[in-house]
């Protein structure tokens, strides 16, 4: 009688051990870190309530466990390769970050040609849906999306085109290089975003390309004084997933992961940098030292004449680059008309 006592308790356990393991297994967790504190809108208002809509969608059986800051990898220029190794289930990459690797992507910083961030958003979803975008079969793209256009922000005083002369503008890509140098002024490069405002303190360079969403985040209104309001391109910025651990998600998983992609991150990502953005302009107006600078018709002119040729150029030599500037027009065409 205790013999089978014993065999009964050793056999509950054994099933008790097996039925948790199976628990433990139902839950699957997938680690998502990105470079961005925790503060950020981004973080607060896209990252967090991905993970709690596929939690509560899967009834827990699947969990987003988020690393911001840089918990998991800091340096942004390595966000890809950290998803591509697996170290990251999921991360926000800046693409331009690694270069070559996605070489279609300078169809969005070409200037004058984009004017809003939600329009540059859903244009570079699309134009991706289409297949017309090299560079993404690597990865799982959950969704895809841009900064806000970047403006001129300068440390001197600008009334027309000619005080750019000789001035040394901080330059991140080869199209920014062409636009500044188009402008009369001489490219900077190798300065990392997080280094302007002290580059432009110190008087290395004497302004930057930047929108600005990033404006009061890297401290660089207070270390400049006038600011042209005129497009001059995108960042492409995409939401990416290791391929293979998609892949290997059972299907109900991965359709909780589908539910939480494409226009659904472009729309988010879009309106938090506006709203980042439009912060950031209302203080620097309200300084009373920051001049905002709206070009008139002729000024506006001008600019075109400068610039226009870099699109005209970009078109002739791109690989098959009239054709994806075609589909790029066609899209905002469409998204302006909603």
């Amino acid at each position: 009688m205790k013999l089978k006592l014993l065999f009964g308790l050793l056999f509950a356990a054994a099933t008790f051990g097996l039925a948790g393991a199976a628990g433990a297994q139902d839950t699957v967790r997938l680690k998502l870190g990105h470079f961005l504190p925790a503060q950020s809108m981004t973080h607060s208002d896209l990252f967090v309530p991905m993970a709690e809509r596929v939690k509560k969608e899967t009834g827990g059986r699947l969990e987003i466990q988020l690393f911001p800051g840089g918990t998991l990898g800091r340096n942004p220029a390595q966000q890809l390769q950290l998803v591509l190794d697996g170290v990251l289930d999921i991360s926000f990459i800046v693409q331009s970050y690694t270069p070559g690797e996605f070489p279609d992507n300078s169809l969005l910083e070409l200037p004058l040609v984009i004017r809003t961030t939600r329009e540059a958003a859903l244009a570079h979803q699309r134009l991706f849906e289409r297949g017309l975008l090299r560079g993404y079969d690597k990865v799982k793209v959950l969704g895809l999306a841009t900064t806000s256009a970047y403006n001129l922000q300068l440390t001197f005083p600008y009334a027309a085109l000619p005080d750019l002369k000789g001035k040394k503008i901080r330059a991140a890509t080869s199209i920014q290089s062409e636009i500044v140098t188009a402008l009369g002024a001489t490219p900077v490069g190798s300065i990392a975003v997080t280094q302007t405002a002290e580059s432009l303190s110190r008087r290395l360079i004497d302004g930057t390309l930047l929108g600005w969403e990033s404006m009061n985040s890297f401290r660089v209104t207070p270390v400049t004084s006038h600011h042209v309001m005129v497009p001059l391109g995108v960042t492409p910025v995409m939401i990416a997933m290791n391929k293979q651990r998609y892949e290997q998600l059972p299907p109900d998983l991965r359709k909780a992961i589908d539910g939480i992609t494409g226009e659904w991150i472009a729309e988010n990502i879009a309106k938090n940098y506006d709203i980042v953005g439009a912060k950031s302009l209302a203080d620097a107006r309200a300084t009373g030292r920051n001049t905002i600078i709206e070009l008139d018709a002729g000024e506006r002119a001008n600019w075109e004449k400068t610039l226009m040729p870099i699109v005209e150029k970009w078109k002739k030599e791109h690989a098959n680059g009239k054709a994806l500037y075609a589909a790029l027009e066609e899209e905002l065409k469409k998204i302006r008309g909603n």
